[in-house]
């Protein structure tokens, strides 16, 4: 009896035989009587074989499993020339390449055996179909992220181990769904481990927002992304703003703040002249000590100013005396009290003079309009006796701005005693007060831990361009070094999420120098390729994957592709995903929203697969607007909306 039906299944299921063997790529002919679009089993509809579907071939006890990739109609020459139909000599043979193998009740990805030459070959049973589609290991637990696009009964589910102990990469136009579907990843993991005492002790998720998508709406109008990805007792937020005071700050400690490295990467420095002056200023504790001793700095800081007005170099600005007491006037903060300072450089504006004729300078009284030298035998100590009689207090300078005050000091100093070109180290200076009032509104110096539970997200939306590239850079590098200086057993977990990651990781930019470019995706790459060792992870979401660089996109070990138009971001991927498969790749410009194709190690066999819906509270901050419905509905008063954002976004 059991071989009965065993004959009848195959009977069935049998499509037809290999005609030809061409390493992976196979070709079979269709059984005539086997080619509609379904087939009967015992009262039930199979659907029959066709593109992109599976096939099993049968080469003795080893089964094969095998994907089609297209099909073509040959003329039959073996039929005879007997009264026939038309269509008799015409054969159906369909274009497959082996993906893989059953063994032991398990799908193995791989190809340890090619078939041979009149195998048979059969459509998959549903228990084989499953078995294709069980990515999750008996060692690993299952996370579910939707269902097959092509059998929405057939549940996609992946290891959490497989998929969180990797890199993860997240690409698909704007309006394809990327954002949802790494809302959808991370939620389902939050829901699983998020009230796990271990798991919030050893796992650290930073996600770098850069346009507010995971930021929770605070609105009455609907329940839509009030508690994006988590709740609140999962998640964080910083919302940093350089557009005024009243944003969030990300405390790093005081060693952070006063490595060279973190100052290197703010100031975009150059590598040969800017990164090594600023290395050699804040290693050095000259400055720190004369900090602790005002009679000592007002005495240097008074013989600088006294040897800039006697010096008779061409190349030193001749506003360069008040410009380095302005200098120091404004490291010093608002919170620090400068009123004798300003006076004295009020004071010198009006009476130091400079004669062009004679290229000297002098000082003019206000009282006679008498005139004192610079060649005067006792300039040096009248200059000296200005700046030494104010009273000026240097220890409340809070850290941002004591590491400006060492940078323009030594700056002031190379320049004045001509060890250093301003052409060199200018532009840096320039940078240094332009950022540094950004940066003291983006950060504060504590020993705070950054990370209080398992979710942090960084919110970029408010903060400018410059600092943009700059914080994400600093933040997922300080937590890099710190994970692999601090955690040397490996106990703990971080995974850096970096949505929109085509802002910093691009490989070209007019922005930037090409040293700088260089310095920042080294800084990446080295993370992509060796963080997996210090237990460091990246998820990287982006609409443009052929904006990043090539080695970073091909150190991925999962991805998830959603529709991609472009042909240079498509090629981008096709060059990182080799083992994806020909229709895959040809669906990727036509897949719907919500869709995506999922490959990598943590599935045996690239699968097309609809994202699971997410609770509405839960969805992040990208939905498509409705113009027909938004059209119709009266706009905020302006009373209200001034009190929701005191400031232009951009």
């Amino acid at each position: 009896m059991i071989k009965e039906v065993d004959l009848d299944h195959d009977a069935v299921f049998r499509i037809g035989r290999v005609i030809s063997v061409n390493g992976r790529r196979v070709r079979i002919a269709v059984d005539k009587l086997k080619n509609g679009s379904h087939l009967l089993y015992r009262g039930s509809l199979v659907r029959n074989v066709a593109v992109s579907s599976y096939i099993k071939i049968a080469k003795g006890f080893v089964e094969l499993i095998a994907k089609v990739d297209g099909e073509v109609v040959e003329e039959d020459y073996s039929a005879t020339a007997e009264y026939r139909r038309d269509v008799d000599p015409l054969s159906r043979q369909l274009d497959v390449s082996l993906i893989g193998y059953i063994e032991g009740g398990r799908f193995k990805r791989g190809v340890r055996e090619m078939p041979l030459l009149d195998n048979e070959c059969f459509i998959l049973t549903e228990k084989e179909f499953r078995l294709i589609h069980t990515f999750v290991s008996s060692s690993d637990e299952p996370l579910a992220i939707g269902t097959l696009a092509m059998d929405p009964t057939q549940a996609v589910e992946v290891g959490v181990n497989a998929i969180f102990a990797s890199h993860i990469g997240i690409f698909g136009n704007t309006g394809s769904g990327k954002s949802y579907t790494l809302a959808k990843l991370y939620h389902e993991l939050l829901k699983k481990y998020g009230h796990n005492k271990t798991f919030r002790q050893r796992s650290q998720f930073v996600l770098i927002d850069f346009n507010g998508e995971y930021v929770n709406r605070d609105d009455d109008v609907d329940e839509y992304a009030k508690s994006v990805i988590a709740d609140d007792d999962v998640k964080q937020v910083y919302d940093l703003s350089t557009y005024n005071d009243q944003g969030d700050r990300l405390p790093l400690p005081k060693a952070a703040v006063h490595d060279p490295v973190f100052w290197t990467v703010l100031l975009d420095a150059t590598e040969k002249t800017q990164a090594p002056f600023i290395s050699r200023v804040l290693k050095s504790d000259y400055w720190s000590t004369l900090l602790r001793k005002p009679e000592a700095l007002l005495d240097v800081i008074g013989d600088l100013v006294a040897r800039a007005t006697k010096s008779n170099d061409g190349a030193i600005d001749r506003q360069l005396p008040i410009n380095f007491l302005e200098d120091i006037k404004e490291c010093l903060g608002n919170n620090v009290d400068h009123e004798d300072l300003s006076s004295l450089i009020e004071e010198m504006r009006n009476q130091l003079q400079y004669h062009s004729k004679n290229h000297d300078f002098f000082w003019i009284s206000q009282d006679d309009n008498s005139r004192r030298w610079a060649t005067d035998a006792n300039w040096n100590d009248f200059i000296k006796s200005k700046v030494a009689n104010i009273k000026q207090d240097f220890s409340s300078v809070d850290d941002i701005d004591l590491v400006r005050f060492k940078l323009v000091l030594q700056y002031y100093w190379d320049v004045i005693s001509g060890f250093a070109n301003r052409e060199h180290l200018g532009p840096m200076i320039k940078r240094l007060h332009e950022r540094v009032p950004s940066i003291k509104l983006l950060i504060r110096v504590s020993d705070d831990e950054l990370t209080k539970v398992p979710l942090t997200v960084v919110s970029l939306r408010n903060v400018n361009l410059a600092m943009r590239k700059v914080i994400p850079m600093i933040l997922c590098k300080h937590l890099y070094d710190n994970k692999k200086r601090m955690d040397t057993c490996g106990q703990k977990y971080l995974n850096l999420i970096i949505d929109e990651a085509h802002n910093i990781l691009s490989l070209q930019s007019s922005r930037e120098s090409e040293a700088w470019r260089d310095y920042r995706l080294e800084t990446f790459e080295e993370i992509v390729k060796e963080g997996r060792k210090f237990g460091v992870f990246l998820t990287l979401a982006s609409q443009r994957p052929h904006d990043i660089s090539p080695t970073i996109i091909s150190q991925l070990h999962n991805y998830f592709i959603h529709r991609l138009v472009n042909d240079l971001d498509v090629q981008a991927i096709e060059k990182a995903v080799t083992y994806l498969d020909r229709v895959s790749f040809e669906s990727l410009p036509i897949l719907p929203t919500g869709t995506c194709v999922l490959a990598g190690v943590s599935v045996q066999v690239p699968v097309i697969t609809r994202i699971g819906k997410l609770p509405p509270y839960a969805e992040p901050n990208s939905r498509t607007m409705s113009v027909t419905t938004e059209w119709r509905k009266s706009l905020i008063a302006e009373s209200e909306s001034d009190e929701k954002l005191d400031e232009p976004p951009f």
